[in-house]
């Protein structure tokens, strides 16, 4: 759709404001100054200034005029973007790079990779290097998401030297107004359980990861198919697990939750495979539907099925609104569904 004259207005100001041709606590022109500038109406003015006001780049002081509230310092382009995920050797990364590198090939720019490992740790440590390193923007795969992130503020200070972000899988909901591209889990969630109970299933059972907000959601959705049935949640069919514990709480109390079950539905692929394994001969009477749909999915044995999302999109479509940007327009997140995949 063509944008309207005030979003062509506010578009131009914030990348004026972005890119630093507006500094910090400077006065923007005036309403008079840009209608005589832009020709467009006093009211096209007005709803154009509103939107950077709502924005919380400027700040309007009654008889004195509108101010830069908060901006981006001018920087000199380095052609570096740093990409931090949480395991670059994951089965799932290298198609979202893959997306990732197709985009910023284009547009001359370099990928900066750095694992965090799911450690809130290993992630101050990185972020503090790339502090001190000359990069132009970050795509981010959030650390432990469902829990309070304790380097918020080192996030806030790339925002401060006018580094963008864009997050992947999942981000931090105490950054103001993130930019992000994720998977819809809630859906996926309800969608995988649905499929089980389309097929018959009435006791199923359920694995989801606590530390990341995607299985909170997978979890919410899993929940709303169950009560939608008219099947209850049993929390003995249900095992939450961390990044650190994983595998030995699948080993400990897979067998335990599925006691009475016929159905599983696993946080990711990973999980699934552990979970066949454990079952051994048993794993035929058992149905599994995760997420993912990875080699992992395709080659095992027995087979189950996985939900599957276009993880190299999803990885493109984080590097054009980082791009987007950079180029001083405002982006907003985007969700992609979840499809279900034999």
């Amino acid at each position: 759709m063509a944008k309207t004259k005030y979003q062509q207005l506010s578009d131009e100001l914030r990348k004026d404001i972005l890119t630093g041709k507006y500094s910090v606590g400077q006065r923007l022109p005036s309403e008079n100054e840009l209608v005589a500038q832009t020709h467009f109406s006093r009211q096209t003015v007005r709803q154009a200034m509103d939107v950077l006001e709502r924005e919380g780049l400027t700040t309007r002081i009654r008889g004195s005029g509108t101010y830069v509230k908060t901006g981006r310092q001018h920087r000199q382009r380095t052609n570096n973007i740093a990409v931090v995920t949480t395991y670059i050797g994951e089965y799932i990364f290298p198609a979202i790079l893959h997306g990732i590198d197709h985009v910023l090939a284009k547009k001359g720019y370099t990928s900066l990779l750095a694992a965090t490992r799911n450690r809130v740790d290993n992630e101050r440590k990185i972020l503090l290097d790339f502090l001190d390193k000359p990069i132009d923007g970050m795509i981010v795969e959030g650390t432990k998401t469902a829990l309070p992130n304790p380097n918020i503020d080192l996030y806030e200070q790339f925002e401060k030297k006018g580094i963008p972000l864009v997050f992947i899988n999942g981000f931090y909901p105490d950054l103001k107004s993130p930019v992000y591209v994720v998977a819809d889990d809630r859906a996926g969630g309800r969608s995988g359980c649905q499929w089980l109970i389309e097929k018959g299933h009435r006791n199923i059972a359920a694995i989801f990861k606590s530390d990341d907000i995607q299985g909170h959601r997978r979890y919410a959705g899993y929940s709303e198919a169950l009560r939608d049935a008219g099947l209850s949640v049993d929390d003995d069919h249900v095992l939450w697990y961390v990044t650190e514990n994983r595998d030995a709480l699948i080993d400990s109390h897979c067998r335990q939750i599925l006691e009475g079950c016929t159905a599983l539905l696993c946080y990711n692929d990973e999980v699934a495979l552990r979970a066949l394994r454990l079952l051994g001969p048993d794993a035929e009477k058992v149905e599994i539907v995760s997420f993912d749909h990875s080699t992992i999915a395709a080659l095992a044995s027995p087979a189950f099925f996985s939900l599957s999302n276009p993880k190299e999109k999803l990885g493109r479509l984080a590097a054009e609104k980082l791009m987007n940007l950079l180029d001083g327009q405002a982006e907003t997140p985007t969700v992609l569904p979840w499809s279900i995949e034999e």
